[in-house]
């Protein structure tokens, strides 16, 4: 059984809204309560508390708060376990040097929800096409709550878990599915081998010469952005002017994101449905993106412009893209081989004589020294990649032997 997650639109009332966020506060007021609970008994006494030690006092909880009765048992178990792993994550940062990142108590306006671990307590009942209703609670604490969305799973799909979001004014239901593998399954329309060569001049060019072109969401919206924010650093902070104007920058931000996701999805679809043998090169954009400013005693050079890089490099979305054909290709067939970038170095080898043709980032064009071959700089290093592909033991393993001078067919 694979997982797959959906997620659908939220269309409560105002009373179901208000029930809501009076949820999320209580979830809230029991994170922090847990929180302090867990500070308190270390600063004072020395002494760590467990989940399970948390998870045993809900009973109390509940015969002394009634409010709290009407929360599922397991969903209110989910969040002293998140943060639980909030703690798991900081002494793995303090073990690995990193910069820790204790637990912060958190405001009730910025909780983003809860989650219900198991398929207890709730239902999701789709009703044909785009309608859905989301039963939440039982008894005369339940409630229903009009949805919509959709997956292409069948009715074979088993709901396993459901998280409930308040994003930007709007309610989320996020439920992850059990399904089968022959649910998970596309049909490929092609059997081509292709090298593709992410970018940013380029959104992805292909071996072949063809290539598809990069939207640049957040550039053609930064001149609405930055008119919003001006408004708003105009106004007084708190006021309903401010609050309003920062609304809407953050519905252009999810607008940007939505747009960002969707064209992943086409693209990447695309790809695994045409592709026997799809290659492409190792990305780390969480180095490619790492800021320039250096520190007090070494200061960056070029600051500014590396910023503007990095917003580019991560309008982009390439890590995500990676992931999606990560689980793609599994469903279709596709074999995905993925080369080590440090050790092949696509972008300065030459794809006809496989010798190093060193370049800056600046010259566009593949000019090889050695043999003369001469090709678009991407282009060269998606035929690299595919070259790599067809060598076996090659990918994201470090490589012992050079390849051969031969390039494949």
């Amino acid at each position: 059984m694979e997982r797959r997650k959906v997620t659908f639109k939220l269309y409560p009332n105002a009373r179901e809204a208000e029930r809501l966020t009076g949820w999320i506060r209580l979830h809230c007021e029991l994170y922090n309560a847990a929180l302090e609970e867990r500070i308190d008994a270390y600063r004072k006494h020395c002494k760590s508390i467990s989940y399970y030690d948390q998870q045993n006092v809900l009973p109390e909880i509940k015969a002394a708060r009634p409010e709290f009765v009407e929360l599922d048992s397991h969903a209110l178990q989910q969040t002293l376990r998140r943060l639980d792993l909030a703690f798991q994550a900081f002494f793995r940062r303090v073990k690995a040097g990193q910069t820790p990142g204790f637990p912060r108590f958190k405001a009730s306006k910025r909780f983003s929800g809860f989650c219900y671990p198991d398929p207890a307590g709730w239902k999701l009942m789709q009703h044909g096409g785009r309608g859905a209703t989301l039963r939440i609670g039982s008894g005369k604490h339940a409630t229903s709550i009009r949805a919509r969305g959709q997956h292409r799973f069948g009715e074979g799909a088993r709901a396993h878990d459901l998280t409930i979001t308040r994003k930007n004014g709007g309610w989320f239901a996020s439920v992850t599915l059990r399904v089968s593998e022959s649910a998970c399954a596309r049909a490929r329309t092609g059997d081509a081998h292709r090298g593709v060569d992410f970018g940013l001049n380029d959104w992805a060019t292909f071996d072949d010469g063809e290539t598809v072109a990069n939207p640049r969401f957040v550039r053609n919206e930064v001149p609405r952005m930055a008119d919003l924010q001006r408004q708003q650093a105009r106004k007084k902070r708190g006021s309903i002017r401010y609050r309003r104007l920062g609304a809407q920058v953050a519905k252009l931000h999810e607008r940007i994101g939505n747009l960002r996701r969707e064209f992943l999805h086409k693209e990447t679809t695309r790809m695994v449905k045409a592709c026997a043998v799809l290659a492409t090169e190792e990305l780390r954009t969480q180095n490619m993106s790492r800021s320039a400013k250096g520190t007090q005693q070494k200061p960056g050079r070029m600051v500014k412009q590396k910023a503007g890089l990095n917003r580019e490099i991560l309008s982009a979305g390439l890590s995500m893209a990676h992931q999606m054909l990560a689980y793609k290709v599994v469903e279709t067939g596709t074999r995905l081989h993925v080369a080590n970038t440090r050790q092949l170095k696509p972008s300065q080898r030459c794809a006809a004589c496989w010798e190093i043709a060193p370049k800056t980032l600046a010259q566009r064009t593949h000019v090889c020294p050695h043999c003369g071959h001469t090709a678009q700089r991407d282009r060269n290093a998606a035929s690299v990649v595919l070259i790599d592909a067809h060598t076996p033991g090659t990918g994201v393993a470090a490589r012992p032997e050079p390849l051969s001078r031969q390039r494949a067919r």
